[in-house]
């Protein structure tokens, strides 16, 4: 039996009562998903877009009447923005294994009465776009009119082009890529070895995370790949004037570390970089044309320059496979010198990308 409580902070809380099953053959008993929305539904209920979230951030993607703290995309959706909730009907869902709701490595374990911290069990990105669809229908939204993710959101909107191709009209996927390169998994395996180095870890089983210096070295090396050496530059290069110290950058990076560590756990950290590494989409298919064959939504392809995490021939990659499995597609080489994060900061150019693939 399914449930939805409206939370006071106006977010929403779905629990699947039935036992659900994961790619690896667990289960996760009393499933539940925490989502936010925003804008009102139609009558035949064909507005609505999904966005998919980055790994860090969760479900609050703007501020609404119930909670008027800032969310992470505040000027792309809302009222005559971008995403437009005097038009659309906005649902974002925080992502199964992400510690802002959903259930997560903190979330308890109902056969023991603790937290599942390491126990918990490892999801992927696919196993997340089922719990999302399982959700969607349960809200009686059969179809959607746009899916828009960024980084690891892109995955799971690619991931659902292709698991549930009639379900959507439009998506849209910014800094992503259709499978794990060698560089991304080389630079996450080095922070999970970072965070489980740590004599505080233990095993999992922490007794503070925001003590876990393994978890903060981690975050830095994650940060410091969100931007590049041409804004590095930019902000903190001492020739630019007396007020610029050469340990600003140091004394940025430490304090968004710190900072990031009182929010963020790192047992979710690891669940989901790890269903990062994991994702292929083409590894259930005989091959990738048969995988990329099914795609029927128009699809929008954003690569930003500068990303030196997701790099360019990540999405050149993806966009010239579609394009040869006859998806109507379409490429955009965005010029940033914010690098990965550049969907987060750069808000006029993302409405401009955003306005009109809605349009078109």
């Amino acid at each position: 039996m399914t449930a939805i409580e409206e939370q006071s902070d106006g977010s929403f809380l779905f629990t699947y009562g039935d036992s659900y099953l994961l790619e690896n053959g667990e289960s996760l008993v009393d499933l539940e998903l925490v989502y936010e929305t925003w804008g009102e539904l139609n009558e035949d209920k064909s507005n609505v877009i999904l966005l998919h979230h980055a790994l860090s951030v969760g479900s609050h993607a703007s501020s609404h009447n119930k909670r008027n703290e800032t969310g992470w995309w505040q000027e792309i959706v809302g009222p005559g923005k971008a995403i437009d909730t005097l038009k659309y009907f906005v649902i974002c869902i925080n992502n199964l294994g992400s510690c802002f709701g959903s259930s997560s490595p903190i979330s308890i374990d109902k056969t023991t009465g603790e937290m599942f911290r390491a126990n918990f069990p490892q999801v992927s990105i696919t196993d997340m776009i089922r719990s999302q669809k399982i959700l969607l229908d349960d809200l009686g939204i059969q179809h959607v009119n746009a899916i828009i993710g960024n980084s690891m959101g892109g995955m799971l909107s690619l991931s659902w082009a292709i698991e549930y191709p009639l379900s959507a009209k439009k998506i849209m996927i910014t800094s992503s890529s259709y499978k794990s390169y060698p560089s991304n998994i080389a630079n996450r395996h080095i922070q999970h070895q970072v965070i489980r180095m740590d004599p505080q870890w233990k095993q999992g089983n922490y007794d503070n995370n925001q003590n876990l210096t393994g978890f903060k070295l981690a975050r830095k090396l994650g940060l410091f790949s969100y931007r590049n050496s041409v804004e590095w530059n930019r902000r903190f290069n001492s020739d630019q004037g007396d007020d610029i110290k050469g340990s600003d950058i140091t004394d940025y990076i430490d304090y968004n570390a710190e900072k990031f560590c009182h929010s963020f756990d790192a047992n979710s950290y690891l669940t989901l970089t790890k269903a990062m590494d994991l994702y292929d989409v083409t590894k259930d298919y005989e091959s990738i044309d048969a995988c990329f064959s099914r795609v029927l939504a128009k699809i929008l392809v954003v690569s930003v320059e500068s990303d030196i995490l997701y790099t360019s021939q990540q999405q050149k990659e993806l966009y010239s496979i579609l394009k040869k499995n006859g998806a109507d597609c379409e490429y955009i080489n965005h010029h940033s010198k914010y690098g990965h994060d550049a969907f987060l900061v750069e808000k006029e150019a993302f409405t401009r990308h955003i306005t009109s693939f809605l349009k078109s």
